[in-house]
């Protein structure tokens, strides 16, 4: 497969992986499911770039040390998305996933973090940071930082289109989009309960509320960038 990402050669694996091995990797109450989904939406998976200290020449991360980028090619025009994070979590590294569709291509990457549980590591997927209907050239990622966690940072923070450059940032972003997005909803029905009110002093009264949180959206939305 051609060198897609533009990525340094020296982070080139390009080897077909097999279904199994990730359907393998799970628990009793999850193969089932996860091999139809396999099975059934995937044509081919390929383990595309290795990014790691000794292929990008630089330092190890505190909580980064390896992120595989997996070409995953659909059998049909969609896809579903939520068994990709289950798949994630069987894998003991963080991951991005370019997906073809079609004529269309995604990237996909999960916010990834390990944690011990009775001794054994366990990978928990938080968001599903996703780019609909990409263009693949050479200024689709960039490898960003002279240390892992900061190449994570750099490809989540590009991925999520949020200006976080730590964990810890991404997460407060994350929370503002949350914010910004219910207040949205609430400025929705605002709109709908303006329409159908009758009384005209109601409706100013809930076109100020409306004002109100726009304002609130205005100023939480320059926090987010």
């Amino acid at each position: 497969m051609d060198n897609v990402l533009h990525f340094p050669l020296s982070t080139i694996v390009d080897k077909n992986v097999p279904k199994n091995a990730f359907f393998g990797r799970a628990s009793v109450e999850q193969k089932s499911t996860l091999k139809d989904f396999l099975t059934r939406e995937f044509e081919s998976i390929v383990w595309l770039y290795k990014l790691a200290p000794a292929t990008l020449n630089v330092e190890d991360g505190e909580y980064v040390h390896e992120i595989d980028v997996f070409y995953c090619r659909m059998k049909e025009n969609e896809y579903s998305i939520k068994p990709f994070s289950v798949m994630d979590e069987l894998l003991p590294r963080h991951t991005v996933f370019i997906i073809e569709y079609g004529e269309k291509l995604d990237l996909l990457m999960h916010h990834k973090e390990m944690s011990v549980v009775h001794g054994e590591q366990k990978w928990k997927c938080g968001v599903s940071e996703i780019q609909r209907d990409i263009r693949i050239d050479a200024d689709t990622l960039n490898i960003q930082g002279q240390s892992m966690d900061a190449v994570y940072n750099g490809l989540l923070s590009q991925i999520s289109g949020l200006s976080a450059s730590t964990r810890e940032e991404y997460k407060e972003q994350v929370d503002l989009r949350k914010q910004i997005e219910f207040l949205w909803k609430q400025v929705t029905v605002l709109q709908k309960k303006i329409k159908a009110e009758k009384q005209f002093n109601r409706q100013m009264e809930l076109s100020a509320e409306m004002r109100k949180l726009k304002k609130e959206i205005i100023v939480l939305s320059a926090s987010l960038k």
